[in-house]
């Protein structure tokens, strides 16, 4: 990364914590929004379709011949077919048209309808270019207008896994369905492959954290969510998962392994719903294992967390205290882009690599 592209990454890290700097910039926007005659939005998606090299000849010259013959000449064409497929668009470039739709006072009703589930992306992106004074009077066929659908495309993606997240969230457990308790029951597996479940309803369910004879109840919180992400990081990452889990059963710093789990799963759904886990879902795909990777990185670190401190003085009423300086670091880590992932090897984070 060179200096000037460093110093831009410090800038927008830091740009929307604090209300001056957002104050100060807001009025340089508009200063050289009255100069050039053009909006943020659209110095935005221009710049980085001169940095990808976009130009209204290659759109054409890429769109395969079943591509061209489908565009109907009274129809806005579907911009995030060829052109963008091997075009490099930088996260940074959707963050930041992230960043100004959501600050943006003309596009409340976009905004809005990007969040729906019932969404139609080429309207909103004719809109959006209109409102925003795009050249040729919005025309989609633009570079510039290529990189703004582009950057929609990835943010309703982000809006799209917050609604299948927050579904997961809200659906209860159900002891009479018969794929939660199997689900219920390969965790146990997972994490006590050595000790036989005498029955559903026991106390060995405590040995891996759970409150009472029926892990069920521990559920009500975060629904089929904190159970799916339990079963997600024991599956994944075994060895994580189970020096973790024998680290939470040390008398002299115990706390309860599938409660901090679901603990910080009730944190990772925070972070999608306030938005400040946006820079992690554009850099490696708005998918649910890429927000239950997310989780099992909160997990181990927070393990980490914990027994950096001292072991012979700290007990489970430190849980509060400790859990929100951890909350406070990762925000933190969030803001200042690092690379939150447990095993980069994986394909998920390869592929994300190769288009780099």
């Amino acid at each position: 990364m060179d200096v000037i592209a460093f110093l831009k990454l410090v800038f927008f890290t830091q740009l929307y914590q604090s209300r001056l700097l957002l104050l100060t910039y807001k009025f340089w926007k508009a200063v050289l929004g009255i100069y050039t005659n053009t909006t943020e939005l659209f110095r935005i998606c221009a710049n980085a379709s001169d940095e990808a090299g976009l130009t209204a000849d290659w759109y054409q010259s890429e769109l395969t011949e079943e591509e061209t013959d489908s565009i109907d000449s009274d129809r806005t064409p579907l911009l995030n077919r060829g052109p963008l497929r091997d075009a490099s668009i930088s996260v940074e470039t959707v963050f930041r048209v992230d960043r100004s739709i959501l600050y943006s006072s003309r596009l409340v009703m976009e905004r809005r309808t990007l969040e729906s589930l019932r969404c139609d992306l080429d309207e909103i992106t004719q809109t959006i270019l209109y409102k925003k004074n795009f050249p040729e009077n919005g025309s989609t066929k633009t570079p510039s207008a290529m990189v703004l659908h582009y950057c929609l495309t990835q943010i309703r993606d982000s809006y799209k896994l917050a609604h299948e997240i927050n579904d997961r969230a809200t659906t209860k457990f159900d002891s009479n369905n018969k794929q939660h308790e199997k689900k219920l029951l390969e965790l146990w597996d997972l994490l006590m492959p050595d000790e036989q479940l005498e029955g559903r309803y026991s106390e060995q369910w405590t040995k891996i954290g759970f409150q009472g004879k029926d892990p069920a109840t521990d559920f009500r919180g975060m629904g089929m969510l904190g159970l799916d992400d339990l079963v997600y990081y024991a599956k994944n990452y075994p060895e994580s998962a189970h020096d973790v889990l024998k680290s939470s059963r040390r008398n002299s710093s115990w706390r309860p392994f599938a409660t901090v789990g679901i603990n910080i799963t009730f944190f990772a759904v925070q972070t999608l719903r306030t938005r400040q886990l946006q820079y992690f879902l554009f850099k490696y795909g708005s998918t649910k294992d890429i927000y239950h990777e997310f989780f099992c990185y909160l997990f181990h670190s927070f393990n980490e967390f914990w027994i950096s401190h001292d072991q012979s003085t700290i007990t489970i009423m430190d849980f509060e205290k400790i859990f929100n300086q951890f909350k406070r670091n990762i925000i933190q880590e969030l803001l200042n882009r690092k690379s939150m992932v447990l095993d980069s090897s994986k394909d998920m984070f390869i592929q994300y690599e190769k288009t780099k």
